[in-house]
């Protein structure tokens, strides 16, 4: 640490005709960049047994130029390695920590798929049902094309709707044409809008990834449950998996730790406003989901002992539901699978993933099945997208000495 000293000369005090000569000495403690010999990641005390990947974090984070950088490792349910490198906004000389909060845009997506997944298994919603049954209000303009897409369709990125909403002013600007609305209102009028513009396939015929599905889908949800969005995610994954860092919007409620400032693709720091996307966001089905890496990866766990039968808050047909690809496509429900099999056809391996890049952010969670191996990165910054967080999971893995 450096230290400074400041000497203050005399000063004359106020009501007294005598000058009192004083010498103030003030030791001001400003952080410098990150002392060579802490070299560990900040926090990683909390999990005795794991692997600090500090070193390996810092390279990668220095390649790629991300301000801060972070990764978890998960075997067979235990957490194996951890590793946080750089900074909360850059130059701020403010350390990340693995207690640090990342928005991990678009890997929301799962949770909004396992929430349908928890109203199937109630009763409350089917797969098949169409958003006109559930979202009556809809139909006066609706277009005939999307007549009848169903809840599957929409989570499955086969709805037939164009990328209207994947622009970042477009996300800012619906909230604030919609301010007499909360966000369950916000969601309710977009699927009105959304369902009135031309599609871009036929629905039900091309895999097409696109946020608008899945803001009516979390409508249907709303309906559904009869509650808002973020507070069944809340009640009945956040609460359950201890998952207390979690929570959708701009991540400015400290009392859930420290926030890892987003960086846009030129590398400045994008402060989080609340009046920016709202609080709670309209988009919460799509994205907008903040937590941390320890965080994080006790979701893609609750998902690898599901798919083992495992898990208390989904059946294991639930989770086969949500990890199986739609026809045609490698995308399932919320997930993107990969599928090697064997000479006989047989399911050898699954590498079930999402990433999410906001412009300002990027994550990846992955897990694989049979070998009982899952992953999450982090980082806070919009460069570089989906290729640079792609090249450092693969880094990863041969860290771990899962590939050559």
């Amino acid at each position: 640490m450096k230290t400074r000293v400041v000497l203050l000369g005399s000063a004359a005090l106020l009501g007294s005709a005598a000058l009192l000569g004083s010498i103030v000495v003030w030791f001001a403690s400003r952080q410098a960049p990150r002392e060579p010999a802490l070299q560990k990641s900040l926090g990683i005390e909390a999990y005795p047994g794991a692997r600090d990947l500090y070193a390996f974090t810092e390279a990668q984070r220095a390649k790629y130029g991300f301000p801060a950088l972070g990764v978890g490792v998960i075997h067979r349910g235990k957490i194996v390695a951890l590793g946080m490198a750089g900074e909360r906004k850059v130059g701020s000389g403010e350390w990340a920590t693995l207690e640090d909060r990342f928005e991990v845009g678009s890997c929301a997506k799962s949770f909004t798929a396992m929430l349908a997944a928890m109203l199937v298994e109630e009763g409350k919603l089917r797969w098949d049902d169409r958003v006109i049954d559930i979202l009556p209000t809809v139909k006066a303009g609706i277009l005939p094309e999307y007549a009848d897409v169903t809840l599957e369709q929409l989570l499955g990125h086969r709805s037939g709707l164009d990328r209207w909403m994947s622009n970042n002013k477009r996300w800012a600007a619906w909230p604030r044409e919609h301010a007499d609305l909360d966000a369950t209102g916000q969601r309710l009028a977009f699927a009105t809008a959304a369902l009135r513009r031309p599609p871009k396939y036929q629905p039900g015929t091309q895999h097409y990834y696109c946020n608008d599905g899945y803001l009516i889908a979390g409508s249907m949800i709303e309906k559904a449950s009869g509650m808002a969005f973020e507070d069944l995610a809340r009640q009945r994954v956040f609460t359950p998996l201890k998952m207390d860092s979690a929570g959708y919007g701009p991540g400015t409620d400290i009392t859930k730790g420290e926030l890892a400032w987003g960086h846009g693709t030129r590398g400045r720091a994008v402060k989080p406003e609340t009046a920016e996307y709202g609080d709670p966001p309209f988009g919460s089905p799509g994205g907008f989901l903040y937590c941390t890496v320890p965080d994080l990866l006790r979701y893609v766990d609750l998902h690898a002992r599901g798919a083992d039968a495992n898990s208390q808050l989904l059946k294991q047909e639930s989770f086969d539901r949500l990890h199986a690809p739609l026809k045609g496509q490698q995308y399932a429900l919320g997930w993107f699978v990969e599928v090697t099999r064997n000479a006989d056809g047989q399911i050898f391996e699954r590498s079930i993933y999402h990433g999410g890049y906001s412009g300002r952010t990027g994550a990846n969670m992955w897990f694989c099945p049979e070998s009982g191996w899952e992953t999450v990165i982090v980082c806070n910054s919009g460069k570089g997208g989906e290729s640079q967080m792609g090249e450092v999971f693969y880094a990863l893995l041969r860290e771990m000495k899962l590939i050559k």
